[in-house]
Parts: C-alpha cells; structure tokens; sequence
C-alpha cells in the first residue's frame, strides 16, 4: 500500500536546524577566530580551530619578524615597476 504524498500547500513547515556553536580548544585565539568568522559571515565547523590557530600563529610569527627588524630614517622605499 503506497503512502500518500502530502501537497506542499498542506507539510508541516521544516525546522531549521540549529547551527551548532563553535567548540573552543581553548587555544587562545579562539576568541579571535570566532569573532573574524562572525564578521566575515563565514561558516566556522569546530573541526578547523585547530587548523586556524596554527596558520595564524605562524602568520603572527612571521609578522612580528618584519615589524621588529629596523630600517633607518634615510632608507628609500622600492622602485615601483609597471608594464
């Protein structure tokens, strides 16, 4: 015996579901991440906190080696080459 199909006009309206909160790892950026992926509306699965905080700490590693290295007042920007 086949099910009758119900019309669209008479379904139960679906539930959305329910995005699940980021998991924390407790890694200190995590608050960061969170609030970027907020910002920028992009989906954040827990799964990645890890992966994230580790390219950001190298990006913040490498960062801090530009800013710390000192160039004095006389140096010159670059020359800008264009095509």
């Amino acid at each position: 015996m086949a099910k009758a199909r119900r019309s669209r006009a008479n379904a139960r309206p679906r539930k959305r579901a329910a995005k699940a909160a980021p998991v924390a790892t407790g890694h200190p950026l995590d608050d960061f991440i969170k609030a970027a992926a907020h910002g920028l509306a992009l989906p954040l699965k827990p799964e990645w906190f890890p992966a994230i905080a580790a390219n950001l700490e190298t990006n913040l590693r490498l960062a801090a080696l530009v800013a710390e290295f000192g160039l004095p007042d006389e140096s010159e920007p670059a020359a800008v080459f264009t095509a």
